[in-house]
Formats: C-alpha cells, structure tokens, sequence
C-alpha cells in the first residue's frame, strides 16, 4: 500500500476506536441517567459544528459533531461547568426551569436527584469504559482460549539481576513479594512494573522452596509496534516444554472469569505504575495522551494492512489488534476519568463526598476555584502527556 493510503487508515482506524471508547463511556453517563428519569437535552460524540443530528421521542438530541476527539452528555438544567451547585445556584435553576417549562419538569433534573443517583450516574461512565474492556476480553478467551506456561527458568542471561540473584536454570518460580506468581504472563507484567525495586521470590529448586531477592533493572526496549518504552527486567527465558504449558478452551462462564480478571490485573497495573509516579519511582514517560494513541492505533492498523497475506486474512488481523488495543485503552480511559481532579468524573465524586460528609453542597464560589485548578492541572498534565508522545512517536522512526 501506498505511504498515503496507509496515513488514511491509520487516521481512519483512530477516529473508530477513540469515538467508540468516548460513545460507550457516555451511554454510561446516559443510561443510568435514563434510568433514574434524568432528562438528556444532547448526546454528543465530539465537539464543533454538528454533521449529523437526529431528536428521539425521549426529547434528547444525538449529535456526531466535527471534532471527533471526545464528547459529552447535557442534561436539562446543566448550566455550567459545576457538577453540584449549591442551594441558592439550585433554586435558580429550579426558577429559571420552571418559568421555561412550567412547575414539576425539575423532577427530572439531574441536579434534583438524590446524592446516590447522581453519584452512580456519575461512576456509570468509568464502569462502561470498564465493562467494554471485559466483553472484549471475553470474546478474545472464548475465540483462542488460555495460553501460558508456569514459569520455568530454561536461561539466564550473563550480568543481569536474575544471575546476580542467585537464581538457577530449573528454579520454578512461586511466588513474588507473598504473592502466588506462577504463569509466565504473571511473572513478567510483575517485574516490568517493579525496576530498581526489590522482590522477594520464592522458588521450588528439586524438593526444597529458597526465597531470593530480585531486583530488576531498568531498560529500553521496543514494544509491539515498534515504539521504545522503559520497563522492568530480570534476564530470564522461560522453559516451554509440554508440561509447563497450559492451553485450554474456555465456555462462556470461564472466558467471563478470565476476562473480568485480566481487567481488573489492568487496573491494578495501571493504580502501580502510578502510586510509583508519586513515590519518585517512575519517570511517568510511559504515561500517553492523544497523540500516543493516534499513533498507537494508525501504525497497528498500517502494519496489519502492509501484511504480505490475502486482504481478507488482513482485515481479521488489523480487527483483532485493534480491538484488543481499544480494550486497554478503555481501561486507561475509565482509570483517567476517575482521577480526583474537577472537571473530571473523579472530581465530581469528590464534591459529592463532600455532600455526603456535610449534608449540603460545597459553596459555588469554591467550587469553581476548585474547577480553575482542575484546568490547571489538566492543561499541565496534558503539556506533559503531549511531550511523552512526542518523544514516543519518534522512537517509532
């Protein structure tokens, strides 16, 4: 394929994965607040000039807009940034709802819901990036099953911290830090998220369990698409003999199990690496913004199409790496969105801990001073973010 064919597909593949993770975390926002009978005056996939709208019977207008690069939900009576205004803002409200559409239309106003429904509105949004993620996992167990190795040491490479340690080649891997570690997939998202911190292993050596300490090392290395990323490493290869693998199909229950699971291993990575962002222990380089997942999601779609294989077997490939990528990106999205910062779906619960402790709203002027700070913060987290891409999309060449 052409240079230029392969930048459309590239932006064509972005474009579908960041609206459908966006759509899927409103429907969040949007279907509890259906539930409870809040009133939805737009739903809206990007900002900018609508190009295509259409009104429901339930009165609520959907939009997909020209800038497709986030979207939002508006219910009646939403005024401005504040995600809880206080008494005098909510009588105002009420006055000026009243007056437009006559007495009793603020029942179905999202500010008028008590605290837990506006709560679980709310957290819906982080939940469905979450859900999406596991139905997406799911499919992947049902389709190809469980495939890993218990962690067998078969080679240790000279001068790194696995031969420092005192680990030896046969030495079977139990656990790390107390935690039963066993399967290779384990063992190794377990180290590259702990370089220059100690482990301590437990290892079956013939009949006799030995505790070791690990540390591993920090290097630089490509990951699947080729862009450089710092991580954890020991200097070990696994055994993969036939009686260390574990490959097995999985039903619909089993494949719901793992896919909960592997969310949820996600989930904690993520909530590790960034306890060591603040804990002075990572850089934060790995963190990405838009950028990193433009160009994330375009050279997975590139590389899958520049494939030297039937255009049919192709497509299967370019949807498989793209789903599953869109999959941990959900993740990060709902993880994102969760952060205790105004503006943000965990600024919105923060306020509302704040209600629940107080018994009344925070004061609007605070809380809009809360909101300038929410900006701040995310302006400077997104000048950080924007130069991490940078610097990953030029390892990429």
């Amino acid at each position: 394929m052409t240079l230029i064919l392969l930048i459309l597909l590239g932006a064509v593949a972005f474009f579908i994965v960041i609206s459908g993770l966006v759509f899927f975390h409103e429907l969040g926002h949007y279907s509890v607040a259906r539930l409870f009978g809040v009133a939805v005056e737009r739903f809206s996939i990007g900002f900018g000039k609508p190009i295509w709208r259409h009104r429901a019977k339930s009165g609520t207008e959907w939009v997909f807009a020209s800038i497709p690069l986030g979207g939002y939900v508006k219910f009646l009576g939403d005024a401005g940034a504040a995600s809880n205004p206080d008494s005098e803002q909510l009588a105002k409200i009420k006055a000026d709802l009243d007056e437009k559409h006559g007495a009793g239309v603020s029942d179905s106003v999202f500010h008028f819901k008590p605290l837990w429904q506006r709560v679980l509105v709310v957290l819906a949004g982080p939940i469905a990036n979450f859900i999406l993620a596991a139905v997406i996992f799911t499919g992947f167990f049902m389709a190809y099953g469980k495939n890993d190795l218990i962690t067998e040491v078969a080679e240790i490479m000279d001068d790194t911290p696995a031969q420092r340690s005192g680990l030896e080649v046969g030495d079977r891997i139990l656990k790390m830090d107390g935690k039963d570690i066993r399967l290779f997939s384990e063992f190794r998202q377990y180290v590259i998220l702990r370089s220059d911190q100690e482990i301590e292993v437990t290892v079956l050596r013939g009949e006799q369990q030995l505790d070791l300490s690990l540390t591993p090392m920090r290097i630089d290395k490509k990951d699947a698409i080729g862009g450089r990323s710092q991580l954890g490493y020991v200097g070990v290869r696994p055994a993969n003999r036939a009686d260390l693998q574990i490959s097995k199909d999985l039903n619909m229950l089993q494949a719901s199990s793992e896919g909960v699971a592997q969310v949820g291993r996600m989930i904690v990575g993520t909530g590790t690496y960034i306890k060591r962002i603040f804990t002075g222990k990572e850089s934060g380089r790995e963190l990405g913004g838009i950028v990193r997942i433009a160009a994330m999601t375009g050279k997975t779609a590139a590389d899958g199409a520049s494939q030297d294989v039937p255009v049919k077997e192709r497509a299967k490939d370019i949807f498989q790496q793209l789903i599953y990528l869109a999959a941990a990106l959900s993740i990060g999205l709902g993880v994102a969105n969760l952060m205790p910062i105004p503006v943000l779906d965990g600024g919105h619960l923060l306020f509302y801990g704040y209600e629940a402790v107080a018994g009344r709203p925070l004061s609007q002027d605070k809380q809009e001073f809360g909101f300038r700070i929410g900006f701040a913060l995310i302006l400077g987290l997104f000048v950080i973010l924007t130069w991490n891409d940078i610097g990953y999309v030029r390892s990429l060449f």
